[in-house]
This record gives structure tokens, C-alpha cells and sequence, in this order.
């Protein structure tokens, strides 16, 4: 294997590593309070509404689009 392969691969480990200690480290922060853990919580949960709503918006909306000009 070339030095330069092993040096990439070597640093993007490395890099992997420590972002997921500091995911770790935030996520235990969070809830290691009641109150920051529940606003966590919450903001994840409506994100996720938020987002299945324009999943659902734009499956809608696709069927009403013609294909090319034809009404399907």
C-alpha cells in the first residue's frame, strides 16, 4: 500500500474517532439534565413531523405534475 494511501486512511480514522467522542460528549450532556434532555427531545420530534410532512407534501404534489406534458 502507498505511504500517501495509508496516511489518508489514517487521518480520516483518526478524524472518525474524535467526532464520535464529541457526539458522545454532547449527547451525554444533554441528558444529563431533565429539562435540556426534554427540549432535546422535542425539537427532534417535531423536526421528524416537520420532515415526513414535505415527504408527504411532495408525493402529493408529484402525482397532481404532468410526465413530460402528459397527464398520467
Amino acid at each position: 500500500m502507498e505511504s500517501k494511501q495509508l496516511a489518508v486512511y489514517l487521518i480520516m480514522g483518526g478524524a472518525v474517532i474524535v467526532a464520535l467522542k464529541f457526539i458522545t460528549e454532547i449527547i451525554s450532556f444533554i441528558l444529563s439534565d431533565f429539562f435540556l434532555g426534554l427540549g432535546a427531545l422535542l425539537m427532534v420530534g417535531g423536526a421528524v413531523i416537520l420532515a415526513l410532512r414535505f415527504v408527504k407534501e411532495n408525493r402529493d404534489d408529484a402525482d397532481d405534475e404532468p410526465f413530460r406534458g402528459v397527464k398520467q
